[in-house]
């Protein structure tokens, strides 16, 4: 665990998957830990986050947007900026793309203003191109865009929730790399994952009490656990995935110990797990955990694959240093955990319940 002179990092959005496993890992790893949350879930995060004792602290900010808060940044050396809003959250595209770039860049802008010289932050592999949603697996790479027409999504007021979230992640990311190339003095990294799967963090404590099936409570382990569920009409599993623990080892590898711009060039780093077949994956659950061949979705054992690798993560292992984890591993761990979560809920007297839409 941290000490009390351990670096500081300061970490965005340490409620959510993603955020609570960048915690878990800067606290084995030595580090303390400033995380943000909205201030209406302080206390519940100072209780998920004291299994850290002294390592963790929590900090209350409502306005990541346009809220001044010089305090969040004393004392820090490096920050993680992993919090976004979920797909359809918003209540227009104005308002999500509001909230994507200027929240990212309010927390870039104050900093840089503090002294803070090294940022990371999660973007997502739609910012580079989303062909692969359409069956085209070519290859990738760290230079390319996927085009977003802001003013057309603007201007139509029934443009799906996809389609902005698209557009938010390409946008926000795109004035955070201006931002850099404006103040060469910080070194930034952007992490860019498809879907994460794998196990909670142990700070992680959105399905406590609450048995909703939903995004907001599972984030993206919401599709794998659509895996396992005999509701065929509810969602059907995505297979565009990455490990969640190592998206986090990316970031906090991004923020603290990566080599600078000079040397590597742009830190924008493409990571992917492997994109196996679907019939691979049922295959796999059948013949390890054969308890659960009744619960399999009907409608991904009918999905006819041709799947392939269009990340090669090369830039992964040669800028942080890091490989990603087998994907047996991924898919094993985050479905054991989702089993045990239901244990939790089954001694707490509550059953899973499905909404109409995730």
């Amino acid at each position: 665990m941290a000490t009390t002179n351990a670096q500081l990092v300061l970490v965005t959005g340490v409620s959510g998957y993603l955020g609570s496993h960048v915690v878990d890992q800067l606290v084995h790893a030595g580090y303390r830990v400033r995380g943000v949350v909205r201030s209406a879930k302080i206390a519940a995060n100072k209780e998920a986050f004291s299994i850290y004792k002294d390592a963790v602290e929590i900090y209350g900010i409502d306005d990541l947007v346009s809220g001044v808060f010089p305090e969040a940044f004393e004392d820090v050396h490096d920050v993680i900026h992993v919090a976004a809003p979920l797909v359809g959250r918003a209540a227009s595209a104005e308002e999500a793309f509001t909230v994507a770039v200027e929240g990212s860049l309010n927390i870039l802008r104050q900093a840089e203003k503090a002294g803070v010289k090294h940022f990371s932050f999660a973007s997502s592999i739609v910012a580079v191109s989303t062909g692969f949603l359409a069956g085209d697996f070519n290859k990738i790479n760290e230079d390319q865009w996927c085009e977003v027409d802001k003013e057309g999504i603007l201007n139509n007021k029934n443009t799906d929730p996809v389609t902005i979230y698209i557009a938010e992640k390409v946008l926000s990311e795109l004035a955070v790399w201006e931002f850099a190339d404006r103040h060469p003095h910080i070194e930034v990294t952007a992490v860019n994952p498809p879907y994460f799967y794998g196990p909670f963090a142990p700070g992680y404590k959105a399905y406590v009490g609450n048995s909703t099936i939903s995004n907001s409570i599972f984030s993206t382990m919401v599709h794998l656990y659509s895996l396992i569920t005999p509701k065929d009409d509810f969602n059907s599993p995505v297979p565009y995935f990455v490990d969640v623990r190592d998206v986090a080892r990316a970031l906090v590898a991004g923020a603290l110990t990566s080599p600078p711009t000079s040397q590597v060039g742009r830190k924008r780093i493409l990571l992917s797990g492997e994109w196996v077949q679907p019939a691979e994956i049922v295959e796999l659950v059948e013949t390890t955990r054969p308890a659960l061949k009744g619960r399999l979705n009907e409608e991904f054992k009918k999905n006819p694959g041709g799947l392939k690798q269009i990340v090669d993560n090369k830039r992964l292992g040669e800028v942080l240093g890091l490989r990603v984890t087998p994907w047996k591993k991924t898919f094993l761990d985050g479905i054991d955990d989702l089993l045990r979560v239901e244990e939790e809920w089954k001694k707490a007297g509550l059953t899973p319940k499905y909404p109409d839409t995730i």
